[in-house]
C-alpha cells in the first residue's frame, strides 16, 4: 500500500508552493510511503531532522485515542512514528500468500523510507513497540529478525504469543496455545534489544512467557511498573527519542564510552573521583574495554558539580544500565567506584529498582571513605573530606549481599574504610600504596576481573 502522511489543505499548500523559491524541498510536498501489510493512515514526522524511529503498535483494540496522543507526543520530541492498527494488520498477515509470514522487510523499508523523508543525517534502526496484543507482536517481530536491523523491542503486559493462525518465518521455537502461537527467541545473542515490562494488569500467561524468555535471554530487560500501561510506554519511548536527541550517546549525562565486543556478558559502569574522569578511572575502563568489557566512565566533577539528590542519582544510573546493556546487549553489570565515586555507590545501588538491582554482579569500591556526598566539595579537593551530608557508606554497604561487593584499599591509606569491613563477608584487597594504588592500574584490573569472573560462576 501507498500512504501518504496528512497534510495542509490544498489552497494552502498552493498559496506556499507559489511562495517557495524553485528547488527548494518542502515537507510539505506530501512524501508517499509504500507501507507493504502495514496499514496506512498513521504516519507521523516530527518538524526537524529526525531522532527515534518507532512503529507503535496497538493494543487488541485498534489504534484510538491514547495511541493517537502517545503518536503526536512522540513525533512533537522529534521521532518519526508509524503507527499500526492490531486488528487491521493482522488482517493483512492473514492474507498474506508467502509460505510463511516475514514482518521485518516492511519494517525496515518504511523505516529508511521515512528517515529519507524526514532528512536523517544518521540512521536510526526502529524500535517497535506496544501494550497487550501489540507487545506481544513486538516480541515475534523480534524472534524473526535478522541482526542489526530492528534496534529494540518494546512489549508492556505483552500477551503470550499472537493470534495469528499462519507461522512466522521464523526457526524459533514455536508453540501452538488454542488460537494463538507462541514464539521463543531464535537461539545466541539476542539480535536486537528487548525490554519487557510488566504492571499489575499484566496477564498471567504474558507475564510467565515473559519470565521464561527472560529466563533463557539473560540481556532481555525485565521490570515491574507500578503506573498504568500507557504511562509505561511513554516514558519508556520518550527515554529512547531523549537518547536519540543526544545522538543515542550519553543521554545528556557527562559520560564517556569506550565499546568494545563483549566477551562476559557484561558491562561496567565507573564512578570517578572528585577528580572527574583522568587517571585511575579512565586507566582502569580502558584495561576493562582491552579485555572485552565495555565501559560507562561518569565524570564525578561535573555530574555532582551541583548538589544531586540520591535518588535522582539512582534513576540516572538505572538509565544508564537500562541503556547500554540494550545497546550492548549484556546481561550483567559491574559497578565501579574510586573515592567520592565509591563513597556514592552504595547508597545508589540500594536505590536503584530491583530489577537494575538484579543485573549487577560485582560492586567494586576502591578508596572509600566513612564520608558520602553527593555534591563535589572544596574541602574534598583540598583532601579534607566531604561534608557527609548522605551519611557513612558502610551503613549502605551493610544493606547489600556482602557477597557482591569487592572493596579495594592501598595499605598506606590509614583511613580508608576497606579494613573496617573485616569479617563481614565482602572481598577485601589490600595493594601496597596510598590512594592512587602506586599506579599499577593493570594489575589493579586484573584483581577487579578476577572477582568478577569468579561471582559470574556463581
Amino acid at each position: 500500500m501507498r500512504a501518504k502522511i496528512p497534510t495542509i489543505g490544498l489552497a494552502l499548500a498552493a498559496a506556499l508552493a507559489f511562495l517557495l523559491p524553485a528547488g527548494l524541498s518542502a515537507r510539505a510536498a506530501e512524501p508517499t510511503f509504500d507501507t507493504g501489510m502495514i496499514p496506512p493512515g498513521h504516519i507521523f514526522l516530527p518538524e526537524g531532522e529526525p531522532g527515534a524511529n518507532i512503529f507503535l503498535i496497538s493494543d487488541a483494540g485498534g489504534w484510538g485515542d491514547g495511541e493517537e496522543s502517545l503518536a503526536k507526543k512522540l513525533s512533537g520530541d522529534g521521532a518519526t512514528v508509524v503507527g499500526i492498527d492490531f486488528p487491521a494488520y493482522l488482517k493483512a498477515l492473514a492474507a498474506d500468500k508467502g509460505d510463511c509470514v516475514y514482518m521485518i522487510s516492511d519494517v525496515e523499508a518504511l523505516s529508511q523510507q521515512m528517515q529519507r523523508a524526514g532528512g536523517a543525517k544518521t540512521y536510526n534502526p526502529p524500535i517497535v513497540a506496544g501494550i497487550g496484543e501489540g507487545g506481544a507482536l513486538a516480541l515475534a517481530m523480534i524472534s524473526q529478525s535478522p541482526k542489526a536491523t530492528v534496534g529494540e523491542a518494546i512489549a508492556v503486559d505483552p500477551l503470550a504469543g499472537i493470534p495469528l493462525d499462519r507461522e512466522l518465518c521464523t526457526p524459533a521455537k514455536k508453540t501452538r496455545q488454542g488460537n494463538r502461537t507462541v514464539y521463543d527467541m531464535t537461539d545466541g545473542p539476542l539480535p536486537a534489544a528487548v525490554t519487557v515490562i510488566l504492571t499489575k494488569n499484566a496477564p498471567a500467561d504474558g507475564r510467565s512467557h515473559a519470565e521464561a524468555l527472560h529466563a533463557a535471554h539473560a540481556a532481555i530487560a525485565l521490570r515491574n511498573d507500578d503506573g498504568t500501561a500507557l504511562d509505561s510506554l511513554s516514558q519508556a519511548l520518550s527515554d529512547r527519542v531523549d537518547a536519540a536527541g543526544d545522538d543515542g550517546r550519553t543521554l545528556g549525562l557527562p559520560l564517556t564510552l569506550l565499546e568494545t565486543a563483549p566477551t562476559r556478558d557484561t558491562m561496567a559502569v565507573i564512578y570517578s573521583g572528585d577528580g572527574g574522569w583522568r587517571d585511575i578511572d579512565s586507566q582502569v575502563g580502558g584495561v576493562l574495554q582491552s579485555k572485552g568489557i565495555p565501559v560507562v566512565g561518569v565524570d564525578s566533577l561535573r555530574y555532582f558539580w551541583s548538589a544531586r539528590d540520591p535518588q535522582e542519582t539512582a534513576d540516572d544510573l538505572s538509565r544508564i544500565i537500562d541503556t547500554y546493556s540494550r545497546q550492548w546487549k549484556v546481561g550483567h553489570v559491574l559497578l565501579i567506584g574510586y573515592s567520592f565515586g565509591a563513597d556514592i555507590l552504595p547508597g545508589t545501588f540500594n536505590r536503584l529498582p530491583e530489577d537494575a538491582r538484579a543485573r549487577v554482579s560485582q560492586i567494586t569500591l576502591m578508596a572509600l571513605s566513612h564520608r558520602a556526598d553527593y555534591e563535589i566539595s572544596v574541602e574534598g579537593w583540598l583532601g579534607g573530606g566531604g561534608k557527609a551530608n548522605a551519611g557513612d557508606p558502610v551503613t549502605d554497604i551493610a544493606r547489600i549481599d556482602p557477597a557482591r561487593i569487592q572493596c579495594i584499599y592501598g595499605k598506606d591509606e590509614e583511613e580508608d574504610a576497606c579494613p573496617t569491613l573485616a569479617g563481614s563477608g565482602v572481598e577485601l584487597i589490600g595493594i601496597d600504596g596510598g590512594h592512587h594504588f602506586d599506579g599499577d592500574y593493570a594489575a589493579l584490573t586484573d584483581r577487579i576481573v578476577a572477582g568478577l569472573e569468579k561471582r559470574l560462576k556463581n
